[in-house]
Formats: C-alpha cells, structure tokens, sequence
C-alpha cells in the first residue's frame, strides 16, 4: 500500500501531537522526500544501506502509515463490504459455512491490510439501496454478493453500479458479475451415489429456501440423479423440530416403500435429526442412514458420527476476497470454481435395511 502520512509525535499545535510527515523523516534521515517514499513503499532506487537508514528513523520515531490520506490520494476506502438479511436475533449463517466462509475472507483481508464491514438489512431491496449509498460515501471498494436467489435484483442493481462485486455463488448463466463458486450439483450427485451404492431406493432430502440458487441446483441434480439410479423420494422442509424427527420415523416405518435414508442440508440440523431420532427409538443407520451436507467438528462429537460432504469453506473465503481485490485492482469480471467436494463415510450411512 502506497504510504503517505503518519500518526501523532509531539509539537503540535494548542497542545496537540503533530504528525510526523514524510518530510520530517527525510531530514532525520538526511535524504529526499522520494527516497524515504522508496523505502517506506518497499521500491527499488536506493540503496540497501539508505533503505535500512530511512526505516531506522522510522522505527524509533514510532512511525505509521496515515490510511487516511492514503484513502484520499488513492480513493479507496481500504474495506470491503458483505450484507446479511435476516431477522437482528436470527444467526449470520449455519455455524458449519457462514463461520468458516466470514473466517477464510477476514484472514486474506487482514493480509492485505483491507477492513471487511459486515451489514444486516431486511431485503433484498434494502440491500440494492445500501450499495448504492456505500458507493456515494465512499464506505467501501467493493462487495462479497452472498446467498443469490434465483430471480435476484442484486445482479442488475450492482451491474448499473461502478462498485465492483463478486457473487459467492454460480451465476455465470444469470450475470454478468464475477463468481466463485462450488460445483453443488456434483456434490448432490456424489450423495446420492453413495446411498444408492448402499442399496436405498428411498431418500428424503431435508432442504432450505428454494429461491436461494444453491439448493435450487441441488434440487434439479438431486433429482436427476435419482433418476439415474431409478430411486424415489420424499421431500421434506428443513426443521429444526422434534417434528421433522416424527415424521421421518413415520415414513421409515410404513409398511410400503418405506424411507430409509435422508440427506440433510445443514450440519446443525442433521446433528439434532440424529439425536431427535434416537430418543424416538430410530436406529442410525439400522433404521434410517443419515447424510449431512458440510462437514464440520460437530460431524463427530456424536455416536454414530455423520456421513458428510466436506469442503474446504475457509480455502472458499479466502478465494472470494482475492478475488474482490483482484476486481478492485481493474481485473475483468470472471468465474472460478472456489472448491471441490468429497465424501467423508462415517458411522451414520450403512446399507438399506431390508423389511
């Protein structure tokens, strides 16, 4: 980052610190302006000796970069901006992807110095009208687009915008915004596979929102590849209740077609299905097997451990912040796969029962 000022040393005005300028420490060090610029920005044109002069001076006068005058010679704010919508009391996200994405973002911003805003608003509509207002006050460089719908303003509300963005999600056939984004139809494929391989023809699948665009691509591989494997399903919407439990139960134990495995989208909620079930007397997985959708610690704090699918979430944060700079620094809009998905087989998925 290009330097330009510095914080308070003493004998300023009314009593006030004065900052030292790059001036001050040219004449401490007895050199020019534009060297002690040289060596303060890490440039070639001096020599090792004057640079190892200039940043001694530096040091002992305790010296740091101004980030704001650097902001105004620059116009750049030196923060990124990601919005959430939710209720105030609801969580950011579910504890096994928001977390680990917000954590792999804040440590590739830190690395660089970049501050990373974090807003809530109620809408979508809220959040178009926040960008436009974070590009009149200069509040932020760009923003991470999280969670896109299937019908999203966001798209064509940034598009009009000279704020750059990257979507987290994959919208290369919906915008013209650049993503990163996961394969989540190869990763539906990939459970439906390892349930098929174990014999069950009858898989539930506990989901979300289907106006969020990731579960509505999971939605169409998890069907095709159903299809594929001439297996059946049962739709059920994601709980968090002792409900979902019952009634998983009851469709285990029909006596026609009965369910004998479910998918579920969200850690927490496959951890609390496993316990739910237990207590209803469901054997996991000799009654019902059970597959959770992101890995995390949680997978394994219970007995039976979960099948999950498991990704590299912060490595995905990560990717989507260098991405943000790089749109930041003038780099046309692209695509980039963020991740691949395998399939960790624990204790909860076993062969179809047989009734």
């Amino acid at each position: 980052m290009e330097t330009t000022a510095s914080p308070p040393t003493t004998g300023g005005p009314a009593g006030r610190p004065r900052r030292l300028t790059i001036a001050d420490i040219a004449a401490r060090a007895q050199v020019s302006p534009s060297a002690v610029s040289f060596a303060l920005n890490g440039r070639p044109g001096i020599s090792p000796e004057t640079r190892e002069r200039i940043l001694a001076v530096a040091k002992e006068a305790n010296w740091r970069p101004n980030y704001a005058a650097h902001a105004l010679s620059t116009a750049r704010s030196g923060a990124i901006g990601v919005v959430t919508i939710r209720e105030p009391e609801q969580p950011l996200w579910s504890a096994s992807f928001g977390g680990h994405f917000l954590a792999g973002v804040q440590a590739e911003l830190a690395e660089r110095d970049v501050l990373l805003i974090l807003h809530t608003v109620a809408d979508l509509e809220a959040e178009s009208a926040l960008y436009d207002r974070w590009l009149g006050e200069r509040r932020v460089d760009g923003v991470l687009v999280i969670n896109p719908e299937t019908d999203d303003p966001r798209f064509a509300a940034l598009e009009s915008l000279d704020l750059p963005a990257v979507v987290v999600g994959d919208v290369r056939d919906r915008s013209a915004l650049g993503c990163v984004w996961t394969d989540d139809a190869a990763a539906t494929t990939l459970a439906v596979e390892h349930l098929a391989g174990l014999g069950h023809r009858n898989v539930g699948r506990m989901s979300g929102d289907s106006h969020l665009l990731h579960y509505a691509i999971r939605e169409r591989a998890y069907r095709d590849a159903l299809a594929a494997h001439a297996m059946r399903t049962e739709q059920r919407t994601l709980t968090h209740d002792q409900h979902g439990a019952e009634e998983i139960r009851d469709l285990a134990r029909r006596g026609t077609d009965p369910l004998t495995a479910v998918i579920v989208e969200d850690l927490e909620v496959a951890v609390q299905l496993t316990a739910n079930l237990a207590q209803l007397g469901m054997s996991v997985p000799g009654d019902i097997s059970v597959l959770a959708w992101d890995d995390g610690a949680a997978a394994t704090l219970l007995r039976p451990s979960l099948t999950a699918l498991h990704r590299d979430i912060a490595g995905y944060g990560r990717l989507a912040a260098q991405e943000l700079v790089r749109t930041i620094d003038g780099g046309a809009p692209r695509s980039l796969q963020g991740t691949t998905t395998t399939l960790v087989a624990r204790q909860s998925t076993g062969p179809a029962p047989v009734r």
